[in-house]
């Protein structure tokens, strides 16, 4: 496969220009061309590989560094150990291992071609969407998503807090998710659902994160209450990221704009790139990035519980083998065996653990929609 590392520069809509060289997407496949394809040991060799020739190359795959250190330390586990296990332990993330190993062939075949100037972010909605963690489809629909069928964005998300709002008129893009802003911090954001109505709501939710936080794992909340104008940029910024073609951009645009006039909102974001339909999706596709977004409808732009105090976005991953969980008021208590190698160690990705605090901390989990809960107990 020809690898072309696709330069954009955009210099509007607070999409920073890259720096001479640099590229903001690399095109992906599922041929081994870099590194040594995986064989009987279960790819140590594949991933000892990568260790060496992706060396000191700045990667961060939902935050983590992909070091050689790391790399060198799951080839070496030992042949009695589960490697898709050892992996998902020691990243932290529910890795897709396959794809993860595909990924890691792409940029070592890349290596030589200037991309190791510029560090490598793959955020985890980025990597979800492409594969490399696990989509909430590979765990409730049986509908995988597979690496290596589409250009991967490898840049810098830009994230509102870094960026001036977008002014009236401005054409789409990051600085419009600097515009409408949720509450910057965990506790404003749950202090902000506590003010909407949702109290109780918020101390559930703090009290299940605790749990998971005293017990080794990595939690966090994404957001609480959001606004209308917010869900509708999202759902306007996520549709257009996905368009293929020009037309499509037409009709989406079409829509969006008849939306902003029919829902009251009036909000004055321009949709159209001036430089074009493709420019349009790239600075679409930045600012999807920047929400940090994998999946978003028109009815939830609409009527999304996130408008009131009942619903809210938070992960729990990184769990340990054994996981003890305690209902509000302590009466009730379940211990999870999340020792089986296949387990995705998340919060979101695990149905019998989803289950349990559906029953027990009054919420609903949107399969679907992989941060996405909903509060039964006060509605």
């Amino acid at each position: 496969m020809m690898r072309s590392l696709l330069v954009v520069v955009l210099t509007l809509t607070g999409i920073a220009t890259p720096a001479p060289g640099a590229s903001r997407w690399i095109e992906t496949d599922r041929a081994w061309e870099g590194l040594p394809a995986p064989e009987r040991d279960g790819a140590r060799a594949t991933l000892a590989a990568a260790a060496e020739t992706i060396g000191d190359w700045p990667i961060r795959l939902a935050g983590v560094p992909l070091d050689p250190d790391l790399l060198a330390e799951l080839a070496a586990t030992p042949d009695d150990e589960p490697l898709l296990r050892a992996v998902r332990e020691r990243v932290g993330r529910p890795v897709d291992l396959t794809d993860f190993l595909y990924l890691l062939d792409d940029l070592a075949a890349a290596a030589d071609t200037g991309l190791r100037e510029q560090t490598i972010y793959l955020p985890s909605g980025r990597a979800r969407v492409a594969g490399i963690l696990l989509h909430p489809g590979d765990v409730f629909d049986g509908q995988p998503r597979h690496y290596g069928s589409a250009r991967l964005a490898i840049y810098r998300p830009k994230r509102p807090a870094d960026l001036e709002p977008a002014a009236d008129n401005d054409p789409l893009g990051p600085r419009w998710t600097a515009r409408y802003r949720n509450p910057a911090d965990e506790e404003s954001m749950l202090e902000a659902l506590a003010a909407a109505g949702g109290a109780d709501f918020a101390d559930r939710i703090r009290n299940l994160l605790e749990q998971f936080r005293a017990q080794g794992a990595e939690a966090w909340v994404f957001s609480t209450v959001r606004s209308r104008e917010r869900g509708y940029l999202i759902y306007g910024a996520f549709i257009l990221s996905r368009a293929d073609r020009e037309e499509t951009v037409n009709q989406r645009i079409g829509t969006l704009v008849e939306l902003n006039r029919e829902w009251g909102l009036d909000i004055p974001i321009r949709w159209r790139h001036p430089d074009g339909w493709r420019a349009t999706v790239d600075a679409a596709e930045a600012m999807a990035n920047a929400y940090n977004v994998v999946y978003a409808t028109r009815a939830g732009a609409r009527y999304s519980s996130h408008y009131g105090a009942g619903a809210a976005d938070f992960a729990a991953m990184g769990l340990p083998r054994e996981v003890t969980l305690t209902a509000p008021g302590g009466e009730t208590r379940r211990i999870f065996d999340l020792s089986d190698p296949d387990h995705p160690r998340d919060l979101n990705l695990a149905p019998a653990m989803i289950e349990w605090v559906e029953e027990h901390f009054g919420m609903e989990k949107l399969r679907s929609d992989y941060p996405h809960w909903s509060d039964t107990a006060g509605h």
